[in-house]
C-alpha cells in the first residue's frame, strides 16, 4: 500500500505520518528523503527481498511529482499496478496534485492520499489545547490564545513552541502565564513590530524593555534597529500625506504594505508633526552616523535616544 499526505504545515503532516506508522506495527523501517535519492533506489528497495523476508515501511519525505522525470514515472506507475506487501508513505510537498496526470489518477484509484489542510484560528486552538490535555497539562482559553498570539498563528512555529513547553512542564499539571513568558519566544518581526510601536507611542518604559529582549534574546543590532525607526517613521510621514486623496486600500497598495500596518498608524497620525517626524528622522540619522563613523557605544546612544522620546 502507498499513502500519500499533502500538506504545508510540517509538523500536522508529520503528526499524521507518525501516528500511522505506530500504528502499522512494522519494525523494518527504511527512510530516503527524495531530493537526494530517485524514484528507481527507492523502489529497488521495496521490491528487495531480504534475508528475512519482514515486511517493510519506507517512508519518502520532500517527494514531488513535479520533478518526476518520464521514465521515472512510468516506472512508478508499473509499481502502483502490481504493488507488494511493504508500505510506503510519501510525505508530498507539492502545494497541489495535477489531477490531470495518469499517475494521480492511478493513486487515486488504488493507494490513499490525504490531503492535510491548513488549519484556521479555531482548530488551531483547539489543536494546541489537545496537545497540553493530552500530556495532561491544565490550561485555559486565554492562555492559548496567548500561545497563538505570541508564534503569530504560525502552525508549525506554534507547535513547535507548545512542544517546547510539554517538556519544560514534564511531570506538572498547571500551566501558568510566566511559564509562557519563560518559553515562547516571539517571533523577531513581531517583536520589533512592538518595539517600533512602542516608540511611535512615546512609551519610554515598555520601548526600553522592547529594546532590551531584542538585544538579548534576539541577538538584534541597533543598527537594525535604527533602520526599522527609520521605515516606519517614513512611513508616517506618507501616511499623513496621503491620508486625504486616498482611502485605506488604495494608500496601501500605493505604499506597497499591508493594510493592517496602515491602520495601526492611524492612531499616530495626529500626534506628530511633519515637522516632529523630520525631527526624528534627523536625530535617527545623527544616531547612526555616531555608531558607524564616530565609534560611539551602541546601548549609550540608543538608550539616550530612547529615554529622550
Amino acid at each position: 500500500m502507498i499513502y500519500v499526505f499533502l500538506g504545508t504545515d510540517y509538523n500536522i503532516v508529520k503528526k499524521k505520518i507518525d501516528d500511522l506508522t505506530n500504528s502499522l506495527n512494522i519494525n523494518n523501517i527504511i527512510k530516503y528523503d527524495f531530493s537526494e535519492t530517485s524514484i528507481r533506489d527507492i523502489l529497488d528497495e521495496v521490491n528487495y527481498i531480504d534475508l528475512f523476508n519482514e515486511q517493510k515501511l519506507i517512508i519518502v519525505s520532500n517527494f514531488s511529482f513535479k520533478k518526476l522525470k518520464e521514465k521515472d514515472e512510468e516506472l512508478f506507475k508499473k509499481y502502483i499496478e502490481n504493488m507488494n506487501d511493504n508500505v510506503i508513505i510519501i510525505r508530498c510537498i507539492d502545494e497541489s496534485l495535477d489531477e490531470r496526470k495518469s499517475i494521480i489518477k492511478l493513486l487515486k484509484s488504488k493507494c490513499k492520499i490525504e490531503e492535510v489542510k491548513k488549519l484556521d484560528y479555531k482548530e488551531l486552538h483547539e489543536y494546541v489545547t489537545n496537545m497540553l490535555k493530552d500530556n495532561k497539562i491544565n490550561a485555559t482559553y486565554n492562555q492559548i490564545k496567548k500561545i497563538l498570539d505570541l508564534c503569530e498563528y504560525n502552525v508549525d512555529y506554534t507547535i513547535s513552541e507548545v512542544e517546547k513547553l510539554i517538556l519544560y512542564k514534564y511531570g506538572q499539571n498547571e500551566l501558568y502565564d510566566k511559564d509562557i513568558d519563560d518559553v515562547i519566544t516571539r517571533s523577531t518581526e513581531k517583536e520589533i513590530f512592538n518595539f517600533t510601536e512602542n516608540v511611535l507611542k512615546k512609551d519610554i518604559a515598555n520601548s526600553l524593555n522592547s529594546y532590551n529582549v531584542l538585544m538579548s534574546k534576539k541577538k538584534m543590532d541597533e543598527i537594525l534597529l535604527i533602520d526599522a525607526l527609520e521605515k516606519q517613521f517614513r512611513l508616517l510621514f506618507q501616511t499623513k500625506e496621503l491620508r486625504g486623496k486616498m482611502n485605506e486600500v488604495s494608500l496601501s497598495r500605493s505604499l506597497g504594505v499591508n493594510p493592517y500596518v496602515i491602520k495601526k498608524l492611524y492612531p499616530y497620525l495626529n500626534n506628530y508633526s511633519n515637522e516632529d517626524i523630520a525631527n526624528i528622522l534627523y536625530k535617527l540619522s545623527e544616531m547612526d552616523k555616531d555608531i558607524k563613523i564616530n565609534g560611539y557605544d551602541k546601548k549609550f546612544v540608543f538608550e539616550s535616544f530612547l529615554i529622550n522620546l
